[in-house]
């Protein structure tokens, strides 16, 4: 069975998703890389659609549009439209979710968009994905939330359409799903929910992923090859540090704390553009930021997950100071531990707060929350 969860909201239109348990975590028994590929074969062909096209033309009519967000430990299927295509927008949920085909073509066409990907990484000066990649790598020591989300380069070519119709079957499961409604009727959407993802049906017998262990370790990458020209000048080599430690699950009661302590941290980049003032007095920015001119950005992430969490520092500077920007991270994780002023506390709490407000202005961002706060593997009856 699946859970049914909904939410009453202003505005026109509504927002209907499915908040599915399944991610680079998930690839235990399957090919590294596979789920890189079902990020990119989100809605494709289905048993009744052939195409994304046809999605499209079926949600027209009701003003839809359909997107996917992908983590390391869930996925997220969201459909908006008006509220009289709420049985329309189930059924393609239900498609792309439990009755998916993947041609030939779509699979090659993904293959080509990873390919695209792997080499934008080489050619800008974002690095994040990798350096993500890399710490989560080193913190559980590759296993569960630890393994890479970026498809390597020798699993590109290798992987195949049975790769990934074995994954989709053993992961893409009813009991792994959470139905949400944002601004719908909950019994049109249980009623819907239903029929088309029935209870009885089984897609597979995947193993659940074991409990995540966080182990702390080391994982370095080295890249000899120079920055490309892009205009006049060559983008800054530059070397990329990222420190962290276990924080906690975003079920945990001091999950609120790290997001206080992210958001007292803060940081950024070294130019700002548009200007002066949006965040300047976090310590990132006024105790590394704006005191070491060779730091190019320094930013602190919070990465909260059902067992557990990773808070971290990303930040990078020229390879002749790496030493130096070690020093610097160190010191101020170290800095955490020690007093905090009455005004920097406020003044993230209000910033928190602020953000959090924000938030609700975003249907998808709630209908995450809703079905993460729910998944199968933490769902209490009481709590709602």
């Amino acid at each position: 069975r699946f859970v049914v969860l909904w939410k009453l909201s202003s505005g026109i239109n509504a927002e209907y998703g499915v908040v599915l348990e399944s991610g680079a975590r998930n690839e235990g028994n399957h090919k590294k890389g596979v789920a890189h590929f079902m990020e990119k074969l989100s809605f494709s062909s289905t048993a009744k659609f052939e195409s994304q096209e046809h999605i499209v033309s079926a949600l027209e009519p009701y003003g839809g549009m359909y997107e996917s967000l992908h983590f390391r430990d869930v996925g997220v299927y969201t459909i908006s439209c008006l509220p009289d295509g709420l049985e329309t927008a189930t059924e393609i949920l239900s498609q792309a979710l439990i009755h998916g085909k993947f041609s030939d073509s779509e699979i090659e066409a993904a293959r080509e968009s990873i390919a695209c990907e792997l080499e934008m990484f080489k050619l800008g000066a974002d690095q994040e994905p990798i350096v993500t990649d890399c710490v989560h790598h080193a913190a559980y020591a590759g296993k569960s939330i630890g393994r890479f989300k970026i498809c390597p380069l020798e699993s590109l070519t290798e992987i195949s359409r049975s790769d990934i119709m074995s994954f989709y079957s053993s992961n893409f499961r009813p009991s792994r799903m959470v139905l949400v409604g944002v601004g719908v009727d909950h019994g049109d959407l249980v009623k819907f929910g239903a029929k088309y993802f029935p209870s009885d049906l089984s897609t597979g017998s995947g193993q659940d992923e074991p409990a995540t262990v966080y182990t702390g370790g080391q994982c370095y990458r080295h890249d000899d090859t120079p920055p490309p020209m892009i205009g006049p000048q060559e983008l800054p080599t530059l070397t990329h540090v990222s420190i962290g430690f276990e924080s906690s699950s975003h079920q945990a009661e001091e999950y609120v704390k790290f997001c206080v302590l992210n958001t007292l941290m803060g940081g950024g980049g070294s130019f700002s553009a548009g200007g002066p003032g949006k965040g300047m007095y976090t310590r990132l920015y006024l105790q590394v930021l704006n005191r070491y001119h060779w730091v190019y950005s320094a930013l602190a992430l919070n990465h909260p997950y059902q067992e557990t969490g990773l808070f971290t520092i990303n930040a990078s500077s020229h390879p002749n100071h790496g030493w130096d920007l070690v020093q610097v991270l160190i010191r101020q994780f170290k800095e955490m531990g020690g007093g905090i002023n009455h005004a920097e506390l406020e003044r993230a709490k209000t910033q928190l707060k602020s953000t959090l407000l924000m938030n609700l202005e975003y249907r998808t961002i709630i209908l995450e929350d809703i079905g993460r706060s729910s998944s199968q593997r933490f769902f209490q009856r009481s709590r709602f």
